[in-house]
């Protein structure tokens, strides 16, 4: 349910119609990506899970970001 609402979060922002405002969101939003790794680090969950999905996750959002806001 929270990557559904998170989507449409998304899709809300994009009605705004600036790049600028989504890039912010998504910087913001790239903090759920990096609190499931955590999350799945701590209760000693697979590593590969951690960096794999959550890690990537974060990283590829702080990139589409950062692109977004300097635009």
């Amino acid at each position: 349910m929270r990557d559904i609402a998170s989507g449409l979060f998304i899709f809300i922002v994009l009605a705004g119609g600036t790049t600028h405002l989504l890039g912010w969101f998504m910087l913001a939003a790239g903090a759920i990506a990096v609190g499931d790794a955590v999350i799945v680090l701590r209760s000693n969950g697979p590593k590969a899970v951690a960096y794999g999905i959550h890690g990537a996750t974060a990283a590829v959002m702080l990139t589409i970001s950062a692109l977004l806001v300097i635009a």
